[in-house]
């Protein structure tokens, strides 16, 4: 049922406001305070959300809250995918300056301060919402269920097989979605800055299709026309940001069969630079 759905979704979000990783970044960034309310308000709230899935079919009013509840979900689901992807990227950018000053070329990072201060308004945006929608569920006299929130912690070797390749009947009804992301893909210098390295994530629980949707748009052939060099690199979930790195460099180092790099000291700066043309590398 929906509510089910909605039920994974809070757990999704309070798992990844819980990981160890994400309070650091959060630290670091002074927004730990903003998220461990957050999780605490989303912690409240699914406590109750079996009771209301019980509940909510002979009840219009719980299940417009439920919608309601949904779309602050997926809100905040963006929010902290935005944090996630910043974060890495700013990770990105502080590894690869520290090999040679040669290649930040590749890379731009942002006002930290702006980022704070972006990231700060978005998540109380958020959890303004999300407070009115819980406080509004109190007349529901909803009961708090308990249930087994026992993670099996599991390597997902799928993760590592991934490669590009799709076939279009894997993808049904996402054509809105492929197009809309070839069409920022393709935007001229959207930073207005040459050397501005642009993100645009694919964000969702999983099992939603985004990888396969992210290899459609991978394979389309307005994509080769745009990018001279395409990369697809593999990150499993206990990635670490230089083996990520070094991942990166060996995609980019198609022509002419050359050595494959084993760590970042390794790497032939020559060699890289000639990779300095407009790429895309999708991280599956």
């Amino acid at each position: 049922m929906a509510e089910s759905f909605i039920f994974s979704i809070a757990e999704s979000l309070i798992t990844k406001l819980a990981s160890h990783a994400f309070q650091e970044a959060s630290r670091v960034v002074g927004l730990y305070d903003h998220l461990r309310d957050l999780k605490k308000t989303l912690s409240l709230v699914k406590a109750v959300l079996l009771d209301a899935e019980q509940k909510q079919e002979h009840n219009h009013e719980l299940q417009e809250w439920l919608r309601q509840l949904k779309s602050v979900f997926y809100d905040a689901q963006d929010v902290l995918d935005e944090f996630e992807c910043q974060t890495l990227r700013k990770q990105v950018v502080k590894a690869h300056g520290t090999i040679k000053d040669e290649v930040s070329h590749f890379f731009s990072s942002s006002n930290p301060l702006v980022f704070r201060s972006k990231m700060a308004q978005q998540i109380k945006h958020v959890s303004k919402r999300l407070d009115k929608v819980a406080a509004d569920g109190h007349k529901f006299g909803l009961r708090i269920i308990d249930v087994d929130t026992r993670v099996v912690h599991r390597r997902d070797t799928s993760r590592m097989t991934h490669s590009s390749g799709v076939s279009d009947s894997d993808v049904i009804g996402r054509e809105h979605d492929k197009e809309k992301i070839i069409e920022l893909l393709m935007q001229q210098n959207p930073n207005d800055d040459e050397k501005s390295l642009s993100v645009i994530p694919i964000v969702g629980i999983g099992g939603l299709g985004k990888t396969t949707l992210a290899k459609f748009v991978f394979n389309d052939k307005r994509i080769d026309g745009c990018f001279p060099l395409k990369m697809w690199v593999c990150v499993s979930d206990d990635f670490d940001i230089n083996q990520l790195i070094i991942k990166i460099i060996n995609s980019a180092n198609v022509a002419d069969a050359p050595l494959r790099q084993q760590n970042l000291d390794m790497v032939d700066l020559e060699q890289l630079q000639t990779c300095r043309s407009k790429i895309l590398t999708c991280l599956g």
